[in-house]
């Protein structure tokens, strides 16, 4: 199944190009006289009836001698493409012979380009997009151009090429309002980026891409201070006194930010102090104390910790939280109070829960999620692998419901993103020797047991060598720090050697180990940036932080950056809550929720090359430009008028509901 393919076009008037910039030939005598099925065809593509208009355009082709029939085939396939109609629309294109009507060339490129960002293949899309805008191309067109590789930049993970082509996307358009949402998307993109990429990268002013980025920055350490703010605005007008913001953008996307900023003045926290979650808790509640006394002092809020070892207590908890005058609280822990609050209905003041559970039901407005999610690792493996160019997989999970989670989080995003699965493995942790089921994962069984038969056949022995699979791109690993350790060097005497392994953050403790880690050499994985990506000299930065708290070097130590972002979040959840597009930095990933306020993390890449992690960069989000612009123009600022897991972590989920986070990983 194909994701869901992009948009954009609506939301930038590209779809103008469909109604406008189209030449159509006359039907039989070549001009362009009028014509019922024309006439309808068009009428239909105007009111969104794309199918509809694609089918009479199709026939209008068949009406029409070549090379006339060209543009009709093109306008037909652009419509099924509108229409969510892929294949077909691919089908119509190799049909198109544009040697006979050159004319045509740029818009079939933009069209094929276009097809390839909706499977998520962006360096397909770049490829075709290398000879750039002809000369004469409509504006509709070079809009068009930069919405694609500004989506295939971002694809790739390249977001500062991704905000330029917005950049020149921006100078291409008229209408102010469109103008002003995607001035809002460069600001968001760059936004993505960390606060010392933006440092980094930041060119001399006053150039019109420094001052966007300087603009993301100052939106990235808003705190809620408006005096601060106004000044900042000030002062970034006085170094970029030329750039093209829209006027009013400042104000009305800071006025907005005002609003969704809320600094809590009283927290309840639910945390256990004894029982399987205890230790867990104490790394999640240290991380938290580490954050806060960041705070100065007159904006840290008053605390008021709970006692929720006994899951049975949390709503009898909350009301009592409620009943002493907190304004939010955070936890609990284990799922089934997570699940308790989730059934509420209704909550008096906001939760940040720190775990997630599946939806049962539309849970609570006001309850929000936060947990290690190992569904969404599996899921980030996914689509790394899918724009790696990947496209068919086996996988090697352990039994049990945590590998039984991840496959099928893996499984169901790989499939929806057109990829297949060969194989499936499962492999008992308990044991050291996986050599049975690796066998069976690559196809040696199958290979030994041809060998045995045509033995008997003749009845003689054999030279022999066994022959694995070709139809696997990569391997999926699940697995803890120890297992995969083992498993890896058994992947490569099984005659795999050469095949891309992918895990999740379950393979890696955490902690630099060159000598032990070295059998895990070239596995891909996905995993917090506190652990992969240096902080300097950063308070909260794990070296730091260690000095204070050594517990933050042990098994917990994800948990320890989990406890600092669920301060750090807090008063941004407004924010982040109003698009999916609102980014917050977070030591466990990039945070972002989700419809259902559940929050994801945009985790960082890493491969181990002999026996280190070694940092990639930010996985890109595999969600589309089109989502995001619909996703603005449902959120628009108002404007003034203008003038022109280690084991112990795999309690990733905070811990699972069933056991201690230490079994979690198995």
């Amino acid at each position: 199944m194909q994701p869901r393919h992009t948009k954009y076009l609506l939301s930038l008037l590209i779809l103008l190009l469909l109604i406008g910039c189209v030449p159509v030939p006359g039907i039989k005598d070549g001009t362009t006289t009028s014509d019922p099925l024309k006439e309808q065809a068009i009428a239909l593509e105007a009111a969104g009836d794309y199918i509809a208009a694609a089918q009479l355009f199709e026939e209008l082709a068949k009406q029409t001698l070549p090379p006339g029939d060209q543009a009709l085939l093109l306008r037909a396939a652009e419509n099924y493409f509108q229409a969510q109609e892929n294949e077909r629309a691919a089908a119509l294109l190799t049909r198109i012979n544009t040697a006979t009507v050159p004319s045509l060339d740029f818009q079939k490129r933009l069209l094929v380009a276009e097809l390839a960002i909706s499977r998520s293949r962006p360096d397909e899309a770049m490829n075709l997009l290398n000879e750039g805008i002809p000369a004469n191309a409509p504006v509709e067109q070079q809009q068009r151009f930069h919405t694609i590789k500004a989506e295939g930049f971002r694809l790739t993970g390249n977001l500062l090429e991704s905000a330029r082509e917005l950049g020149e996307l921006d100078l291409l358009i008229a209408d102010m309002e469109q103008r002003l949402q995607n001035q809002l998307l460069i600001i968001q993109t760059l936004s993505a980026l960390t606060d010392t990429a933006l440092d980094l990268l930041q060119p001399n002013p006053p150039g019109i891409q420094g001052g966007w980025m300087a603009l993301a920055r100052i939106i990235k350490g808003h705190t809620g201070d408006t005096q601060q703010i106004q000044d900042q605005i000030k002062l970034w007008r006085e170094i970029f006194p030329s750039h093209p913001a829209v006027p009013g953008l400042l104000e009305g996307y800071f006025e907005k930010l005002e609003t969704q900023y809320k600094r809590p003045n009283h927290l309840a926290i639910l945390l256990p102090k004894s029982g399987p979650y205890a230790n867990a808790a104490r790394a999640l509640r240290d991380g938290f104390m580490a954050a806060y006394y960041q705070q100065p002092l007159e904006s840290r809020p008053r605390l008021v910790f709970y006692d929720s070892s006994d899951s049975n207590e949390t709503w009898p908890l909350y009301r009592q939280a409620v009943e002493s005058g907190a304004d939010m609280v955070i936890g609990p822990l284990n799922k089934d109070g997570v699940s308790q609050l989730a059934r509420a209905g209704e909550l008096e003041i906001p939760v940040l829960a720190l775990n997630q559970v599946p939806p049962e039901t539309t849970p609570p407005v006001t309850l929000y999620q936060f947990g290690l999610s190992p569904e969404d690792e599996a899921r980030q493996v996914a689509e790394r692998a899918w724009l790696d160019g990947h496209t068919r997989a086996i996988a090697f999970t352990p039994s049990g419901d945590w590998g039984d989670r991840v496959l099928n989080a893996f499984r169901n995003r790989w499939e929806r993103l057109g990829g297949t699965l060969s194989e499936h493995q499962r492999y008992d942790a308990r044991d050291n020797d996986f050599s049975d089921s690796i066998q069976a994962l690559l196809n040696l069984d199958e290979s030994r047991s041809r060998r045995t038969r045509i033995q008997r056949l003749l009845g003689q022995k054999l030279e022999f060598e066994p022959r694995r699979r070709d139809d696997a791109d990569y391997i999926f690993l699940a697995a803890n720090p120890s297992k995969a350790r083992l498993i890896r060097p058994q992947f490569q005497f099984h005659h795999a050697a050469d095949i891309p392994v992918y895990s999740t953050s379950s393979i890696y403790t955490g902690a630099p180990n060159p000598d032990q880690d070295q059998d895990l050499e070239g596995i891909k994985f996905p995993d917090i940036p506190w652990l992969l990506m240096s902080e300097g000299d950063s308070p909260l930065s794990m070296e730091n932080l260690a000095k204070n708290l050594p517990g933050s070097q042990g098994v917990y130590r994800r948990l320890y950056a989990m406890g600092i972002d669920s301060f750090r979040l807090l008063p941004h959840l407004g924010r982040l809550q109003s698009s999916a597009r609102e980014t917050i930095d977070g030591k466990t990933g990039n945070l972002y929720l989700d419809s259902i306020r559940q929050v994801h993390r945009q985790l960082v890449w890493a491969e181990m090359v002999k026996g280190l992690p070694r940092a990639i960069g930010y996985a890109p989000r595999m969600a589309t430009l089109a989502d995001e612009m619909e996703e603005l123009e449902a959120t628009r600022v108002t404007v003034a008028p203008v003038e022109s897991a280690t084991e112990a972590e795999q309690a990733p989920s905070a811990p699972e509901s069933d056991q201690a986070p230490v079994k979690a990983a198995e």
